[in-house]
């Protein structure tokens, strides 16, 4: 295999899946087809990152057999190829919100199951001030920090949109408190970024598991709470998801998780507000027509409403898809 020349034959062509920091670009080599993987070009930072994805691979090889299989990594130009799963993405089996077949949910729990039984001594060092054993609510602080960062980063414009739609300066305040109170419990490998688009089922019928770019070491219940926010399961499903993670989860992973599951699904919803404010306020500016741009709108006020009550006690209602269309007009003007 001529890895510098599959890589420029991909990117040559990039006509492949491309995810929020990666391109994913299908090619064939004389063993069969192969998946280079390349970083896309000025993506703004939304998650923690703490590996470089080659060095997450390498080490869990033998412990997650649902993990691609990491066939070369370059540096210089930095690029991956994967082996090549054939089958369906899972977001094409339903969009967020409906139901994913039995074996999708069976696999969660599995991954679940071999994640948590990664030693610590089989992956990349972490850095010297990353968390320590159990330090659930310093974990925790990493993750409200970051949120923090995005809502400042951004130009006077941006701060004058987070203004008009009731974005507070300090959205993670409240949950700081709350996180101060987070249980001790055991750390372990986290996906961190598990969601429809990142999942395969496979045509031998199991999963396969892609993008660990935003693997972590934390808070094994954190893990859970970032897959149920992004999967949007119909609550029997993410019942059975929850359920599934209570099996696999070993005894000193799952210390007091119930309340703390919903503070950790609390920090998502204010994340995707501030996230989302400012990416959604781009497609509403960029919509084709006035029904693509209220259907956004409408979605962006539910991401502000479900986000409220975790960032302002008492929370008033907040903006209306019609405010929302207007804060953007402004915003752009």
């Amino acid at each position: 295999m001529d890895a510098l020349a599959l890589y420029e034959e991909a990117r040559r062509r990039d006509t492949g899946q491309s995810g929020y920091y990666n391109r994913n670009i299908r090619v064939e080599t004389g063993e069969g087809p192969a998946v280079v993987r390349m970083r896309s070009h000025g993506a703004e930072v939304m998650d923690l990152a703490l590996w470089r994805e080659p060095e997450v691979l390498a080490a869990i090889a033998d412990y997650v057999p649902s993990a691609p299989r990491l066939l070369y990594a370059g540096t210089d130009p930095e690029f991956q190829i994967h082996g090549f799963v054939p089958g369906r993405r899972v977001d094409t089996l339903g969009p967020e919100g409906t139901g994913v077949p039995g074996v999708v949910l069976n696999a969660v729990e599995g991954l679940f199951r071999e994640m948590l039984r990664v030693p610590a001594s089989a992956l990349p060092r972490t850095p010297g001030d990353w968390p320590g054993e159990g330090d659930t609510p310093a974990f925790a602080d990493r993750l409200t920090a970051l949120v923090q960062t995005i809502r400042h980063r951004g130009d006077r414009r941006a701060e004058g949109l987070y203004e008009a739609l009731g974005v507070p300066k300090d959205p993670c305040g409240l949950l700081r408190e709350r996180f101060r109170g987070l249980t001790p419990r055991r750390m372990g490998l986290l996906h961190a970024d598990l969601h429809r688009q990142n999942m395969i089922l496979a045509d031998s019928g199991r999963v396969a598991f892609l993008d660990w770019e935003l693997a972590l070491w934390g808070d094994p219940v954190y893990d859970l709470a970032d897959h149920l926010h992004k999967m949007r399961y119909p609550a029997d499903q993410a019942g059975e998801v929850t359920a599934g993670w209570e099996r696999a989860a070993p005894e000193d992973c799952r210390e007091g998780w119930r309340p703390d599951l919903g503070h950790y699904l609390a920090f998502e919803a204010v994340k995707s507000a501030v996230v989302d404010t400012v990416r959604w306020g781009r497609r509403i500016a960029r919509a084709a027509d006035a029904g693509e741009r209220r259907g956004l709108a409408v979605e962006l006020a539910a991401k502000l409403a479900a986000a409220r009550p975790h960032w302002e006690a008492g929370a008033r209602k907040g903006p209306e898809p019609r405010e929302i269309e207007e804060a953007v007009q402004r915003w752009v003007a």
